[in-house]
Formats: C-alpha cells, sequence, structure tokens
C-alpha cells in the first residue's frame, strides 16, 4: 500500500511549497481524480487484455498524469526567456516524476516487461511536453483555450507520428504499405490516450485563474 501512496504524497510535498500557499493550487487534484476514475471505468472496457499488461498500461498513463502534476505546481521554477529551456525544464520535471511514480509502484518481478512499459511512460511525457510546447508556440501571441486545444490536439498527433516514423519503415520494408494502417491506427490510439490525460489539466488551467497565469507564463503566451 505504502508505494502505490508515496506518490500522492510527493504531490502534497508539493503543494507545501510557498508558492503554492493558495487554496486554489489544491485544485490539482481534480485532474488527479479524474485520471484515477478513468482508469477504473476503462478497466472492464479492457479487460481482453492479459491482465499484468492492462495494470502496467494504466500505471504508465496514471504515472505521466502526476508527472504533469509536478509540471503545473513547479511552473514557477520551470520559466525562462528562452522556449527551449522551458521545454527542457517541464520535460525533466515530467520524467523524472513519471519515473519515480512509476517506479515505485512495480514489484519489478517481470522485469524485462515493467522496463519495456517505463520506456512507454518517457515516451508518453515526451509526447505530452512536447505537444504542449508546440500548442504554446501556436498560441504565443494570444490565449485562447480553444486554439490552445487543438494546438495540443495536433501536436501530440505530430509528435507520435514523428516517434513512430522508424516503425513505419519498418514496416514498409517488412510487410509492405498493407501493414501501415494497423499501425497508423495505434498511433493515433497513443495520441488520443496521452491527450485525454493531459486534457484535464488544460481544463484545470481555463477554470482556474492560479493555473491560467502560470499556463500562459511557462508558455510565453500574451493574454487575450
Amino acid at each position: 500500500m505504502f508505494p502505490y501512496l508515496l506518490p500522492w504524497l510527493a504531490v502534497l510535498g508539493l503543494l507545501m511549497l510557498r508558492s503554492n500557499w493558495t487554496v486554489q493550487a489544491w485544485w490539482i487534484w481534480l485532474p488527479l481524480a479524474w485520471v484515477v476514475g478513468l482508469e477504473e471505468g476503462l478497466r472492464p472496457v479492457l479487460e481482453f487484455l492479459p491482465a499484468q499488461s492492462l495494470e502496467m498500461m494504466l500505471e504508465v498513463f496514471n504515472s505521466l498524469a502526476l508527472g504533469l502534476a509536478a509540471v503545473w505546481l513547479l511552473s514557477p521554477r520551470l520559466r525562462h526567456r528562452s522556449r527551449f529551456l522551458v521545454f527542457l525544464r517541464m520535460l525533466l520535471t515530467a520524467a523524472l516524476m513519471s519515473a519515480f511514480v512509476y517506479t515505485v509502484r512495480q514489484d519489478w518481478d517481470e522485469a524485462e516487461l515493467a522496463t519495456v512499459f517505463l520506456a512507454y511512460v518517457g515516451l508518453c511525457v515526451l509526447a505530452s511536453v512536447s505537444a504542449l510546447s508546440l500548442a504554446g508556440g501556436v498560441c504565443r501571441h494570444r490565449y485562447c483555450p480553444w486554439k490552445l486545444t487543438l494546438g495540443v490536439v495536433g501536436g501530440h498527433v505530430a509528435v507520435w507520428l514523428a516517434l513512430a516514423t522508424p516503425l513505419f519503415v519498418i514496416a514498409l520494408s517488412l510487410a509492405g504499405i498493407g501493414a501501415w494502417p494497423q499501425l497508423f491506427g495505434s498511433v493515433l490510439a497513443f495520441a488520443d490516450a496521452t491527450f485525454i490525460t493531459l486534457l484535464p489539466f488544460l481544463i484545470l488551467a481555463f477554470a482556474n485563474r492560479f493555473f491560467r497565469e502560470r499556463l500562459k507564463a511557462l508558455l510565453g503566451v500574451a493574454a487575450g
């Protein structure tokens, strides 16, 4: 039980930082609760998957959510005039938190399988942070929630397609173009999953002025 609770205690520790001494900061629990509830709702739908793989897959996106929460709570410390440095800081923060969450919750009896899903955690973090940075670049002249959301959607698809390019090349060489539709569908499924994990954090920023100002400052988006 303690390994499962440890990441939540880490979030609680971040809320104790002076920059988060406000009731609005505690709204961070809402998107985290959304992700946990979504996981529970998906279990019956995905029960055709092997139980161990299903648990690890859900843990991947749970870890991603906690990594994004760390970015939201530490955003004042991640700001910089350089967009690239902001991207690197967000990536490092989300990656460290997500890897910590995933690692402490695994019993590592199946070390090889657990390592594969840890790599998935890294790819999901890279895709989400990259999509967020790309969307910020699109909206840098004017803050617009719907435009930012569309930018995040497009960013997820673009990044996952870029990450899957080597697989497309291998599929073309081994199975021909006929293998592409299935591979493309898998890429879109990962893009959907990572976007759905990030979406409640975007909604939080749109609805909560505290996190909205943080997100705008973090992404360098001008008020609109």
